[in-house]
């Protein structure tokens, strides 16, 4: 009875949170289990170069020039994005995906390419998002995978724990600027 009760949750849960991931990928943008050894975490940082005006993909942009790993950067649209929350009211304004070839599929879309740029109206949006998906990741119990938070006023930088931590650092130095 627990094993059913405990798969019950895994699956609502997965239905719950497929609005965070992106077509073709496990739910809540979340890597493998067998990768969840990454901790999830959330740094603040102010850096000159992230302005509210600037848009993720000249973010992720920068973030390709920077992070020697990184294979491609693609522009969310409303065409393309999956979890259709650009420009919705409270959700991001713009995205960008980051492929990576260290993650096991660098094609994929959203986080299981490596790292998504989300820039939002405000900080405190970009907040919520953050403090939503990691609520999300933890109340999974490592099921639904980690990932790195890094937030910078109105911009907030998703890097996938499937990466090493060595990895994801990169990713944090060059944002941070």
């Amino acid at each position: 009875m627990q094993k059913s009760s405990l798969a019950a949750f895994a699956i609502a849960g997965g239905l719950f949170l497929a609005g965070c991931g992106g077509e073709g990928e496990t739910p809540v943008d979340a890597p493998a289990p067998a990768a969840t050894s990454a901790p999830a975490e959330e740094t603040t940082a102010a850096a000159p170069e992230v302005a509210d005006s600037a848009t993720a993909i000249e973010i992720a942009e920068q973030l390709e020039a920077e992070v020697a790993t990184v294979v491609k950067v693609t522009e969310v649209t409303e065409d393309n994005d999956v979890n259709e929350l650009i420009g919705r009211p409270s959700q991001y304004t713009s995205a960008a995906w980051i492929a990576d070839e260290a993650m096991e599929d660098p094609s994929a879309t959203g986080i299981d390419s490596g790292a998504v740029v989300e820039v939002f109206e405000n900080a405190e949006d970009a907040k919520t998002r953050s403090d939503y998906i990691q609520g999300m990741l933890k109340e999974s119990g490592g099921v639904l995978g980690t990932e790195y938070h890094h937030l910078q006023d109105n911009v907030l930088l998703r890097v996938s724990g499937q990466l090493k931590p060595s990895q994801a650092a990169l990713y944090e130095e060059a944002f941070a600027g």
